[in-house]
């Protein structure tokens, strides 16, 4: 494990959460919007993560475990929902059918407040991660009184 091992693996925290987020507020964004029945709707994004690998078995005390811890996380992709979504009865709109239905976004509000609560906490988990970091190495090396 490196000095700076805590470090970069927080800042893939950082960089996963802020994908999450703005994936989020895409969604929130684009939940009203609507299209004729004809089109596909707005894709719903959906961040991708996997794990990074840890550091290869080195000696010491800590060889038995270097192996197995892990150096963060990196986003793989971005899914998209179904382009069916949902139909909708709004007659007035100048994009509905013969029938008055339109083709709406399946993005559920509720489901997007509550990944944004997620994403907000891991991405202020991870800065404080940074934060005790700098606080360690400084301390370390009596830069702080």
């Amino acid at each position: 494990m490196g000095l700076f091992d805590p470090i970069s693996t927080a800042v893939t925290g950082v960089d996963a959460n802020q994908t999450w987020l703005n994936a989020i507020s895409d969604n929130i964004a684009n939940m009203n919007d609507v299209t004729a029945t004809s089109q596909g709707a707005y894709q719903a994004r959906f961040v991708m993560t996997a794990p990074l690998a840890g550091t290869a078995a080195g000696t010491g005390p800590s060889s038995g475990t270097a192996a197995s811890t892990g150096s963060g996380v990196a986003v793989t992709g971005i899914a998209l929902g179904s382009p069916a979504g949902v139909e909708e009865y709004d007659p007035t709109s100048p994009l509905a059918d013969k029938k008055g239905m339109v083709r709406a976004a399946d993005v559920d509000l509720g489901q997007q407040m509550t990944d944004m609560m997620l994403a907000q906490r891991g991405y202020e988990a991870n800065l404080a991660t940074i934060s005790q970091a700098e606080n360690a190495y400084q301390a370390a090396l009596g830069l702080r009184v």
